[in-house]
């Protein structure tokens, strides 16, 4: 569900690192630290991921690698250092991406501790009044525990991930939505279910206005063979979109950090849904997923082989594509477009969008063709990262046979 949405030419690094390596231990961490700015920026991680390791100096960039392909190393990375340079402006960036790396796992206890740390540290820091803003509702509030993973085997309806699950001993009809940054309750669900209130509260903007919510935390749920303590949702009112066009007992999403726990999902379009397998081997190379800035997934595609990054969205019906897809492909879309309007349901209401409607799209994703006919280009609306050029739903992925979401390998394969 969108509403919840809030770095590989190996020869040459080579070169260049065997390069440094024969000048002076500072001007090779100068001109090797740019050399790795230079594959953040450009977020060429399979790249960076191997010139950091080769670098001794690059504690930071090797954790960074580590974080955007959901290495649970990342955050021992990350504390290292924190530990050797704790004023740094690396350790500044550090605090960030562990911050991130915690409301990924919903371990939230470890979210604002880490944050308290780091406003100590860093109190002249511009963007401390927003951070104490945006983590205000995880005030008091547990971290996740997750239980050992284990395989289930659950059925849908032909466009769906379920997640039929028991919170407090009750059973609930939820989704998974790996674009829901927290899972999500309706207010009267959560009271239902007995879920403990935060007095912690946040404002959410969304697509169409701002909504207030509140955390609640479940001692228990299960999800097929898989147990989990202390998860927090953030809750919703009950009469507003989305919750209220469905019935009791479903209004809920089951978010990023339980997903991540899970890991895996494998969908087949006869009507199965296998979570919590073995995982894939990670193959840095193969991996066609990262997690932008350690907590959004994000997926590689291709677009007339032309690389492009897409938000990959598991809650999402239909794919959105942005404006930056509209300015890369401009010739393209006056060609074959015409005026048009594209309307996103979400928390908080409706909103629509100026859009370019094109009969077909056609997009490389794990070596298939997929095509969206027809598409609608909103050429005004933008991801807040400009290189994102779509959010890619259900009516993407979906068209092929089945396909596995694997949160280890970092790999969407397409059967």
């Amino acid at each position: 569900m969108e509403a919840l949405n809030k770095v590989s030419r190996l020869s040459a690094m080579k070169i260049c690192l065997l390069a440094l390596s024969m000048v002076s231990p500072s001007t090779r961490a100068q001109v090797t630290s740019s050399t790795l700015d230079d594959l953040v920026r450009e977020r060429r991680w399979s790249e960076l991921r191997i010139a950091a390791s080769k670098d001794s100096n690059a504690d930071f960039y090797n954790a960074v690698a580590a974080a955007v392909y959901n290495d649970s190393k990342a955050e021992s990375l990350f504390k290292q250092v924190v530990q050797e340079a704790p004023t740094s402006e690396h350790a500044y960036e550090a605090y960030n991406w562990l911050a991130n790396l915690y409301q990924k796992s919903g371990r939230y206890h470890s979210l604002v501790a880490i944050r308290q740390e780091q406003w100590k540290l860093f109190p002249g820091k511009e963007e401390v009044a927003s951070q104490r803003k945006e983590d205000a509702p995880f005030m008091n509030l547990p971290d996740q525990e997750n239980g050992p993973r284990a395989a289930s085997v659950l059925r849908h309806d032909g466009h769906s991930l379920p997640a039929p699950a028991t919170i407090n001993g009750k059973h609930v009809e939820f989704f998974f939505d790996n674009g829901a940054d927290l899972s999500c309750i309706s207010e009267n669900e959560a009271k239902r279910l007995g879920l403990t209130f935060s007095n912690s509260t946040g404002i959410l903007g969304t697509m169409a206005q701002s909504v207030g919510f509140r955390m609640a935390t479940a001692k228990r749920v299960t999800i097929g063979k898989m147990h989990f303590r202390n998860v927090s949702f953030a809750v919703f009112p009950d009469d507003q979109p989305p919750m209220s066009l469905v019935p009791m007992d479903h209004r809920g999403i089951i978010g990023l950090p339980l997903m991540v726990a899970i890991a895996t999902f494998r969908w087949d379009a006869k009507g199965t849904l296998t979570i919590g397998e073995e995982p894939h081997e990670f193959v840095p190379e193969r991996s066609n997923l990262i997690f932008d800035a350690g907590d959004h997934l994000v997926l590689q595609a291709k677009f007339q082989e032309n690389p492009i990054w897409m938000s990959l969205d598991s809650g999402a019906t239909t794919t959105d594509i942005y404006a930056p897809f509209a300015r890369k492909f401009s010739d393209y879309l006056q060609q074959h477009g015409r005026a048009g309007k594209n309307e996103i349901i979400g928390l908080g209401g409706t909103e629509s969008n100026d859009a370019i409607d094109v009969s077909e799209l056609s997009f490389q994703v794990d070596g298939k063709n997929l095509t969206l006919s027809p598409a609608h280009i909103m050429t005004k609306r933008q991801d807040h990262r400009d290189w994102i050029f779509a959010n890619a739903g259900k009516d993407l992925y979906m068209q092929t046979s089945g396909f596995v979401l694997d949160l280890y390998a970092m790999k969407l394969i397409l059967k």
